[in-house]
């Protein structure tokens, strides 16, 4: 019940009026743990593709959007001849390199990191993070689909001063997306909090503290140049978090939000 009413107190908060006396996000941040990188998933299953699996995840690192891969082979023979294909999708998201990968001996893995741009084909999908990809072998082509998190898209750039963010705040309208309530956040501190989100391109503007909680007022820019505006309030012992978000994008903001909460709550 304490939990309950914590964050109906944090989703009542007023909104930010202005900045007076606020002080600014810092520079930069130096969280040891780096930046939030999503647990690998099921791809492909080895009974399915005659004994090829596939394990990734999507990763941005030092501004490079990544896919971590694992290619497991549980088969009798060596698996080889690897490349792969992405489907058209939201964001033009597209390999920039080949697979670069050898045969994969019989029982046994490999891991390989395949770097991502913008700029390929696009398509709008639903979801938008949404994307087909085929990978073809010498055990024959196969095809799968996976939902990357909102967060590789977000770029080195997207900080801005005080005064245009209060601008575009008052400028945007509020959008359908509710407040999003993050449960089981993993900060011991506030500064933790702040140089996390630093580390993965969600860059505080401004910070104060307004009746028992920490208020984060957060900027982040898409790949596309969309820009993402967003309060986080925080309860003073880090229980729990609620953001709200404005921007040009509605249909970003649910995907942005669900980005902050995991990068929030990752261990």
């Amino acid at each position: 019940r304490d939990v309950s009413d914590l964050a109906m107190r944090l989703h009542s908060t007023a909104l930010l009026g202005g900045f007076d006396g606020v002080a600014a996000g810092p520079a930069g941040g130096a969280a040891a743990s780096g930046p939030y990188v999503p647990a690998r998933r099921v791809l492909l299953d080895a009974q399915q593709t005659q004994g090829l699996e596939i394990l990734g995840t999507f990763a941005r690192r030092n501004g490079q959007m990544q896919m971590d891969l694992s290619f497991g082979n549980k088969s009798g023979a060596a698996i080889g001849d690897f490349a792969i294909q992405f489907n058209k999708n939201t964001f033009g998201i597209m390999p920039s390199a080949p697979l670069g990968l050898g045969p994969v001996p019989p029982m046994s893995a490999v891991e390989t990191s395949l770097p991502l741009a913008v700029g390929g084909p696009a398509m709008a999908m639903q979801p938008p993070t949404n994307v087909q990809i085929a990978v073809k072998s010498s055990a024959g082509i196969f095809y799968f689909q996976t939902q990357y998190s909102l967060h590789i898209l977000f770029e080195e750039s997207g900080g801005c001063d005080q005064g245009q963010f209060l601008r575009m705040w008052k400028a945007l309208p509020d959008t359908s997306q509710n407040p999003h309530t993050i449960r089981g956040v993993r900060f011991a501190s506030m500064d933790e909090m702040r140089d996390r989100l630093h580390m993965n391109n969600v860059f505080t503007v401004a910070q104060r503290s307004v009746a028992g909680a920490t208020h984060f007022y957060t900027t982040s820019k898409l790949c596309d140049g969309t820009m993402l505006f967003s309060e986080i309030k925080v309860a003073d012992n880090l229980q729990l978090a609620v953001v709200t978000t404005k921007s040009s994008n509605g249909p970003a903001v649910g995907l942005y939000q669900a980005a902050i909460s995991d990068i929030c709550t990752a261990a």
